[in-house]
């Protein structure tokens, strides 16, 4: 059961930009929070994002360089570029947020240093997106957009798509080098893991949850009719198949467990307050008419070793991962020579 519309390119750019703004130090940021302002730039792409670190030296007469990475220029129309898509985010268009924007503006420049650096490497490293993998990455970042609504959306803010396309297949590449080079090299035992759920078990906790099935219908008859049926001991299932209108009908009405907080609140009430084999009132929502059934009720408790597992693992991983790519990263950056300009930088428009 799905009642969530999804999340369009604007609200996951918004989430993106929140990460890169609270990287104390973008030189160190944490692999997950890197893909993070990857996928941003790559989202905010399609409202007029353009690429910094360009050609070397090719800028126009007006720009300042603001830092050069072996020769790279990255100019403060670059930086103005990348700024300006956070600029309505954290309202830094105010005097009172000059401080803030500085402070914008220096992590900025530091993430975009780090660009140019890790997209030298991957061409050291030969790393290479194919075709197919660049209409896999077209596709999920479309999301809802079809090709009709991303070609109106470049063109209301003059990006050829091309040019979107060569910046998609520049951040995948960061994106695969990444994962290359720092995550498939990660390791955990299983010493590991049970060592960290020992440690932190009052962390694993399961809270009440309910195993629920739906019938859902659109019209009160049926559903009056439905709800006869049930009381009068028909199966759940076989009338789900038969009458629900709901996708989960293929499978008999059953959508799993639910925690509180999981299901909209009208959901949560009627399913909460039944007793195991309870078969709930009629339901009104936005979707039709439900009628729940409760198959199970599991008090909280704690999750045992098995069932923490998965979880440990993220954790355990994503701490590695973060610990490996900044020494990873560091590495890298130390080969290569980057100058900061701060007199440009200062001199930047408001």
């Amino acid at each position: 059961m799905n009642h969530s519309a999804g999340s369009g390119l604007r609200r996951l750019a918004v989430e993106s930009a929140k990460s890169t703004e609270n990287t104390a130090r973008p030189h160190l940021c944490a692999v997950n929070c890197w893909l993070a302002v990857i996928a941003l730039c790559l989202m905010t792409s399609l409202l007029g994002c353009s690429y910094p670190g360009g050609k070397e030296d090719s800028q126009p007469a007006a720009a300042k360089v603001v830092a050069k990475v072996n020769g790279r220029s990255i100019t403060d129309q670059d930086l103005e570029a990348e700024f300006k898509h956070y600029k309505v985010v954290f309202r830094l268009d105010k005097p009172e947020a000059r401080d803030k924007a500085d402070k914008l503006r220096k992590s900025l420049l530091s993430r975009i240093v780090d660009n140019v650096i890790l997209e030298m490497e991957a061409d050291r490293l030969g790393v290479t997106i194919t075709p197919g993998e660049l209409d896999v990455e077209v596709k999920t970042l479309l999301g809802d957009y079809d090709e009709q609504g991303l070609n109106q959306a470049l063109t209301r803010n003059q990006v050829k798509l091309d040019v979107w396309k060569k910046l998609l297949e520049r951040n995948l590449r960061i994106k695969k080098l990444i994962v290359n080079e720092v995550e498939s090299k990660i390791r955990l035992t299983e010493v590991e893991i049970k060592e960290y759920y020992d440690k932190n078990a009052e962390d694993f906790k399961l809270p009440e949850r309910v195993r629920v099935m739906q019938i859902m219908v659109k019209d009160e008859m049926s559903a009056v009719n439905v709800r006869k049926k049930l009381l009068a001991k028909a199966d759940f299932a076989t009338i789900a198949k038969e009458h629900s209108q709901s996708p989960d009908a293929a499978h008999g009405g059953d959508l799993g467990f639910y925690s509180r907080g999981q299901l909209p609140p009208e959901f949560e009430t009627a399913v909460f307050n039944l007793k195991e084999g309870d078969i709930s009132d009629v339901v009104r929502s936005i979707y039709g008419l439900h009628i729940f059934k409760v198959v199970k009720k599991e008090k909280p408790r704690s999750m045992t070793f098995a069932e923490a597992r998965e979880k440990i693992l993220d954790i355990l991983k994503t701490n590695k991962r973060d610990e490996e790519f900044a020494g990873w990263l560091a590495k890298i950056k130390s080969g290569v020579p980057v100058t900061i300009y701060p007199e440009a930088l200062s001199s930047r428009p408001s």
